[in-house]
């Protein structure tokens, strides 16, 4: 595990990358995404954080990749709160959508998780803590794509999961969205981005620069 600015952690890597915010409060620490590792989360307990106090995860998409061990967690953190966009929360919450979770890709099962909350619109703010999480709808690579922003010490934080892609028919993907959504991610002028596979990016013209890179390979 990994401190990338005062409080905000990348957990490691397990077919996705994972990252986590402490919120230094009551209510605990916030997951981006979970992964299919539950070992390699609670491995935090070796950088001094408790995995109890895990409190919340939010998920970007419906990718079985993001999503894989929300089950487990349930069941080590009964009290754990997962939050997702309307558009990817059926994949979510029930059984039979293999395709839209790319479950058929990986050869495995996914056991459904209820959702605490579902985001609307274009932006949702979760306040946990000290920390707003602007949770911005970036559909493209599936319809309830989102984006999480935090600011801390001075510095914009974009977890930008799985920026780069891939994009097929069977995840929802929508080519058009998806210019659109790059496009309000470089309004953000963020400092440092948490990619889904590809990792950290900083400082800003860095970060820039990946999404448009990206922007310009997919064109609808």
């Amino acid at each position: 595990m990994k401190e990338i600015i005062n409080n905000i952690y990348h957990v490691g890597d397990n077919e996705c990358s994972v990252y986590l915010v402490d919120t230094k409060s009551e209510q605990g620490l916030v997951l981006i995404d979970a992964g299919m590792d539950l070992k390699m989360i609670q491995q935090i307990e070796s950088n001094g954080l408790n995995f109890s106090n895990i409190g919340h995860c939010i998920l970007t998409h419906c990718h079985i990749d993001h999503i894989g061990i929300c089950f487990d967690l349930q069941q080590h953190l009964p009290h754990i709160k997962f939050y997702a966009h309307e558009l990817d929360a059926i994949p979510i919450e029930e059984k039979g959508h293999d395709q839209r979770t790319a479950a058929s890709w990986y050869g495995v099962r996914y056991s459904p998780v209820k959702l605490d909350q579902t985001f609307t619109g274009e932006k949702t703010v979760l306040s946990i803590g000290e920390y707003n999480f602007h949770c911005i709808h970036t559909p493209g690579h599936t319809p309830g794509s989102i984006s999480i922003l935090v600011e801390t010490h001075g510095k914009k934080v974009v977890f930008g999961q799985d920026l780069h892609g891939p994009f097929n028919t069977d995840f929802g993907s929508d080519l058009n969205d998806y210019q659109a959504s790059m496009d309000t991610l470089l309004d953000l002028n963020a400092d440092i981005l948490c990619e889904g596979h590809f990792g950290i990016f900083q400082p800003a013209d860095k970060v820039k620069q990946y999404i448009k890179f990206h922007k310009k390979q997919n064109q609808p």
